[in-house]
């Protein structure tokens, strides 16, 4: 008998408890579902987007290798430039907005029009901070302020951390932008540095910066030894 009352009243405290906290949990449960197929389903479309964005892209680059930029017909650009629209427009939150960025900015260096290579440039790299598309800008768009002879602004797009994948690479550039600029010892310290952090499985970078290294250092005892020689 004392059992069938603590029964029963194990089932008023229940009956009870869902009376108060029944529907909140219904709700809980509800969204927690529908949260998980919404997530699962923003998944899907987020795959099926960038999927069709790769499509566009590679329609992009099909056009952009069917002659030189800088000779390529006026259908084909502008067909070129159309198809980087629809991926700025419509999959603005892709990668593949960003490649057609860099190969727009490629594109308008072809054309010699440095001051839109650098607005591409820029817009990638205000828009993939910190990721590798990112050092990718940085490093195209070091090239055209060097070929505009802004030398100091394209040291400074270098600086701060980068992968350690890339600082061969970043440091040949610093030391080509030095060699430009006229700063020998720079250029010379920068290219030392490239072969330094160069792993060896590059034998081909190696040769080359082995050849600008060279090339530094002899033109800097060939002044020398005209100084040498003024002097005397």
């Amino acid at each position: 008998m004392a059992e069938h009352h603590t029964d029963e009243q194990q089932l008023e405290s229940l009956k009870h408890w869902w009376k108060q906290n029944g529907m909140q949990l219904v709700l809980i449960v509800a969204l927690s579902v529908g949260g998980w197929y919404a997530w699962q389903q923003w998944q899907g479309n987020k795959k099926i987007k960038a999927e069709m964005g790769s499509l566009v892209y590679i329609e992009m680059m099909d056009i952009a290798s069917q002659a030189p930029l800088n000779n390529l017909p006026d259908e084909q650009r502008e067909m070129m430039v159309e198809k980087s629209q629809i991926l700025k427009n419509d999959y603005a939150n892709t990668q593949y907005a960003h490649y057609a960025g860099l190969l727009l900015a490629k594109l308008a260096v072809a054309e010699k029009r440095l001051d839109d290579a650098v607005e591409e440039l820029q817009t990638v790299i205000d828009n993939t901070e910190g990721e590798e598309l990112s050092y990718i800008a940085k490093m195209r768009l070091a090239r055209v302020e060097m070929a505009r002879e802004n030398y100091s602004q394209a040291l400074q797009l270098l600086e701060g951390d980068m992968p350690p994948e890339i600082l061969p690479s970043v440091a040949e550039l610093r030391g080509d932008i030095h060699l430009l600029a006229g700063n020998q010892p720079a250029a010379r310290a920068a290219y030392q540095r490239a072969l330094d952090t160069l792993g060896t499985e590059d034998q081909r970078l190696r040769a080359l910066l082995e050849l600008k290294l060279n090339q530094v250092v002899s033109a800097a005892v060939s002044e020398s030894d005209l100084t040498v020689g003024d002097e005397s």
